[in-house]
């Protein structure tokens, strides 16, 4: 077996703070040891140098001679220093993530990464973390945290001049790490680092590395911005996590690719081996915090699936979509979308009991039942539930269930939510003695208590309203009748018809000389009025003078007819009506007869 080629001249360790120069063996007992290492040692050496080969060929890597490697290194820690134009570039690029997150454009976002600067200075650390080289790593970090520093206070600045500070789901998306932002950054650094080995696609591969990074950023100014710190400490998560991710992967291609300095030449003085620990337990420490919340959520989402199974009756049910959210203040929260051919009465605190069982801890459950009796149906459920979210970007944006209805305080039929609009529609059942006043106090006091959505509560339908009409100032002495019990004032009226969504109605009133407001209010609503004469009731006997002075007026209402005829009675209508015409011309014709 062969030892490992001789190392170059030019790796001996740098006798200045900037430069790897050659000549003097870098001072030390551990270089003293290492120099004077026992012969198993070398054949170890040699072992482990031939397997690093083999894997980077495995894995599609150049070897690098000595002398690449540090023209490699070189340029790296040239290509990662601080320059006036990275301080511009980072202000410009973290400005448009931050514009592009708040009118939620994927496009500008991705577009702002093409002027990130990040990718050099990541590069440079990653290649120090290699070289286990305190000296590069710190003169890495400074970088890095002076472009972090940028993008935060350029988020801030915007959040505040803008006029839009609505969170959009592209901000909701960047505000905690999750398996498949970690997945992204270890992939981009993975990525990065090769194209620098090879030396082509840098710019390419850095629009990857700066989309895991730089919003986060513009987030966490975001966050400091509107005053929401779980906003900004969750993007400050998910940028350490990425950060660690990234600079992981470049520091192993560089080890497996031979650009590392070989360890025979590191500096082991305390101060950098005091820098090199404090760096590596920077990043590790927030990867590590990220990977032990992952493996919490997929504990508790096994779990959770199968509670909801099992409490949904288990036969036909389908979870279209289920999502875990821990918090370090709040507890789990599982949203989850369920596809069942029948509904299940109280599923939701079913499955939180079989949960808690299970996981010995409480995790609250907010669960949307869809029914879909056969596969068509459940098929095309299932893609609606996907369309919808990948439209809406609902990532972390499901709305609150459960408190909706504690806030309603009646069993609801049916929940169903209008995205675009964030709005969260319930239909109560009818409750004994509730008037249409007592479902609008519920609404109102429903929105309240939900930060985020609007709450829409459709009452139970009637076949028709009665509604008060504005009346004249009556005259000295006048006696005026009260309105009927079941009257209700115009504005409470068109609420109603809004929240039943009818568009066309039929008004009749014993005074249609005042149905002019009411007729008005109802176009202007959207509502078309069609205006038909009041019934004629029985003629009553004629009233006497006494009667007449005695009989207060009366309080002048409408009838809104609600419903639509039916096709029978449409039917029916035309039939009288035909029936009479027949009737009429029999009639006619049998009077010329007898002329």
């Amino acid at each position: 077996m062969t030892g490992p080629p001789p190392p170059s001249a030019r790796d001996t360790p740098p006798p200045g703070p900037t430069s790897e120069a050659p000549g003097e063996v870098p001072p030390g007992r551990f270089n003293e040891m290492w120099l004077n290492r026992p012969q198993w040692v070398r054949r170890a050496e040699a072992f482990f140098h031939l397997l690093r080969i083999k894997l980077a060929h495995a894995v599609l890597l150049p070897e690098l001679t000595p002398d690449l490697a540090f023209d490699l290194r070189q340029t790296v820690r040239k290509d990662g220093q601080l320059t006036n134009g990275y301080i511009l570039m980072c202000a410009l690029a973290a400005g448009i993530a931050m514009l592009g997150l708040l009118q939620s454009s994927t496009a500008v976002v991705i577009g702002a990464m093409l002027v990130s600067p990040l990718m050099s200075p990541i590069a440079a650390m990653g290649f120090g973390f290699a070289s286990l080289d305190g000296h590069r790593i710190r003169d890495a970090v400074k970088v890095v945290a002076i472009g972090a520093l940028i993008g935060i206070l350029t988020g801030m600045v915007l959040t505040w001049l803008s006029p839009i500070r609505n969170a959009t789901p592209e901000i909701l998306a960047r505000t905690e790490p999750n398996l498949l932002d970690l997945a992204i950054a270890l992939f981009s650094g993975l990525a990065g680092g090769y194209s620098t080995v090879i030396g082509k696609g840098g710019t390419a591969i850095g629009v990857a590395i700066a989309t895991a990074l730089m919003p986060p950023l513009t987030v966490i100014g975001y966050g400091i911005g509107v005053f929401q710190p779980m906003f900004a400490m969750g993007a400050l998560l998910l940028f350490l996590t990425n950060l660690a991710a990234i600079t992981f992967a470049f520091a192993l291609i560089a080890r497996l690719s031979g650009a590392a300095r070989p360890f025979g030449k590191v500096e082991w003085t305390p101060r950098y081996v005091a820098i090199l620990i404090a760096a590596f337990l920077a990043l590790a420490t927030p990867l590590s915090m990220t990977l032990m919340k992952l493996s919490n959520e997929a504990r508790i989402r096994m779990a959770a699936r199968s509670a909801i199974t099992e409490a949904c009756g288990e036969k036909g049910v389908t979870i279209a979509q289920l999502d875990v959210k821990t918090g370090v203040f709040s507890l789990p929260t599982v949203d989850a979308l369920v596809i069942a051919p029948s509904y299940t009465t109280n599923a939701a605190k079913q499955a939180e009991t079989l949960l808690k069982k299970s996981l010995g801890e409480q995790v609250t459950i907010n669960l949307q039942q869809v029914l879909a009796a056969d596969v068509q149906a459940q098929t095309r459920a299932m893609v609606d539930a996907a369309m919808e979210r990948t439209t809406a970007g609902i990532a972390a944006d499901v709305p609150p269930f459960k408190t909706i209805r504690e806030a309603v305080g009646l069993p609801t039929r049916s929940l169903w939510t209008d995205r675009a609009q964030r709005m969260v529609y319930a239909d109560p059942v009818p409750a004994p003695g509730w008037t249409l006043a007592d479902y609008r106090a519920i609404e109102s006091q429903a929105s309240k208590g939900v930060t985020g959505w609007t709450v829409r509560i459709v009452p139970p339908p009637q076949p028709s309203l009665t509604v008060l009409l504005a009346r004249a100032t009556p005259a000295e002495g006048e006696a005026v009748a009260p309105p009927p019990p079941d009257a209700i004032r115009s504005g409470l009226a068109l609420w109603a018809l809004a929240r039943w969504g009818i568009s066309k109605v039929t008004v009749s009133s014993a005074t249609p000389d005042r149905l002019g407001a009411l007729t008005k209010l109802l176009s202007d609503a959207g509502i078309e009025a069609h205006t038909v004469p009041t019934p004629a009731a029985s003629e009553p006997p004629a009233p006497t003078d006494n009667d007449l002075a005695l009989a207060p007026t009366p309080a002048p209402v409408a009838t809104i007819s609600v419903y639509a005829q039916s096709p029978s009675q449409i039917a029916a209508a035309q039939a009288a009506k035909a029936a009479a015409e027949r009737a009429a011309a029999e009639q006619a014709a049998a009077e010329q007869a007898q002329e």
